[in-house]
């Protein structure tokens, strides 16, 4: 059963392996694409990698630029480089 503690935002503290995307102030750095939380380290900072990438971990993104997703669908697609990432739909 998930946690639902809060941290002193309020948001709800994320567990590793939950879908989120980033917020607007990381979108241009990470893209648009699903991530996954690994770990939160350092409470309210969390490290999250790529849905489908190739392993790379963003750390110490902070949980007011994290947004819990559960899509009904998720799509592969692939990044300028050619590397699979997924999309909610």
């Amino acid at each position: 059963m998930p946690d639902e503690s809060t941290h002193d935002d309020g948001e709800r503290t994320l567990q590793a392996g939950e879908v989120v995307t980033v917020g607007p102030d990381l979108v241009d750095e990470i893209s648009v694409y699903l991530y996954v939380v690994i770990d939160g380290f350092s409470e309210p900072l969390y490290t999250v990698a790529r849905l489908g990438g190739d392993g790379y971990q963003w750390p110490n993104i902070d949980r007011g630029q994290l947004h819990p997703v559960m899509p009904q669908r998720i799509t592969r697609v692939h990044d300028a480089s050619g590397e699979p990432a997924y999309v909610a739909g």
